[in-house]
């Protein structure tokens, strides 16, 4: 018998963070629980803003944001990507400053409130760097072993990275905290570039979903993704549209059939200081056979694009 997800989702704020939180409040199968906020695509403080802008905005300024990580847990000063995401990380936009400041941010105590109150029934989906959720996992194992799954937007299999030729954005952003979610949290799912490279969305479709909006939430999606585009067309001229990294995610916890197709490996990420730091290692060598249990990862290795095109329009333009 189906049910609604109740989802947490951790995010970086950004554009594709944006749209992955439009797509979610906007599908009825899907019930937002929480928001954490974290740094990656933009600070800390402005990824907060930019999540109680959104659900405000929204009319569900009743779901809590939760204030996440402010930095990596190597320590270093993390990289932002305002030519990407814009200075305020929602491209053309400049979200208002909320009078309190930030003082009221959510006690990171509520994501784990949350998650005993309703055990084995959360549905954790990461979109940002991976340091809140490993935090997470560190101070409370025996709470996040309550939680029902674990999606994960991060990594590159076989193919090139984002940010250096091997490292994925999430997974480079904070390898250490990457390695630890991969290694500890059950039934996790990861959907990586090799699939949400190939989730694009074109200037032709936002207009067609922009044709359609009737809400205020509606109307920001069309100048957030013209601004996106046009910051990948200076990344990869030519590219068709924009990629929906963070999108992918949130659809595949929504378990829509037939989007994705799995193969179940052991997932490790390089955090040594080298070359290769973010890389994301599993064993696909000719031979290589799904693994088994609850500790075994699910990497999402092909995406029916037909199918996400149907359902992502079907669910924006409601």
């Amino acid at each position: 018998m189906f049910s609604i997800k109740k989802i947490i989702l951790f995010s970086d704020t950004g554009i594709d963070d944006a749209i992955a939180l439009i797509y979610a409040l906007k599908n009825p199968d899907i019930d937002v629980m929480a928001v954490v906020s974290g740094f990656g695509n933009t600070d800390r403080n402005k990824s907060y803003r930019n999540a109680t802008y959104l659900l405000n905005l929204s009319g569900h300024g009743e779901i809590p944001v939760i204030a996440g990580s402010t930095r990596p847990l190597s320590g270093q000063e993390p990289e932002f990507f305002p030519d990407i995401h814009g200075v305020e990380g929602l491209g053309p936009l400049s979200p208002p400053v909320p009078e309190e400041r930030y003082r009221n941010k959510t006690n990171f105590s509520k994501l784990f409130q949350l998650i005993k109150s309703n055990p084995g029934e959360i549905t954790i989906v990461n979109v940002g760097r991976c340091t809140s959720l490993a935090i997470a996992w560190l101070l409370s194992p025996e709470i996040m072993n309550l939680v029902k799954e674990t999606y994960i937007m991060g990594g590159a299999f076989l193919v090139p990275g984002n940010v250096t030729e091997v490292a994925e954005a999430n997974f480079y952003g904070d390898a250490v905290a990457a390695d630890i979610v991969c290694r500890l949290s059950p039934n996790l799912t990861v959907i990586p570039l090799n699939v949400t490279r190939k989730a694009l969305l074109t200037p032709a479709q936002v207009d067609f979903i922009d044709s359609k909006a009737k809400t205020p939430l509606d109307q920001l999606i069309k100048p957030l993704l013209d601004f996106y585009y046009e910051a990948y067309q200076q990344l990869e001229p030519g590219i068709e549209g924009t990629p929906q990294h963070d999108l992918s995610a949130v659809m595949a916890a929504a378990c829509i059939d037939g989007l994705f197709t799995y193969d179940k490996r052991d997932i490790r990420v390089q955090h040594e200081e080298s070359y290769a730091n973010g890389l994301s290692i599993a064993d696909f060598r000719p031979g290589s056979i799904n693994c088994f249990g609850t500790g075994c990862s699910r990497i999402a290795v092909e995406i029916d694009e037909d199918i996400f095109l149907t359902n992502m329009l079907d669910i924006l333009t409601r």
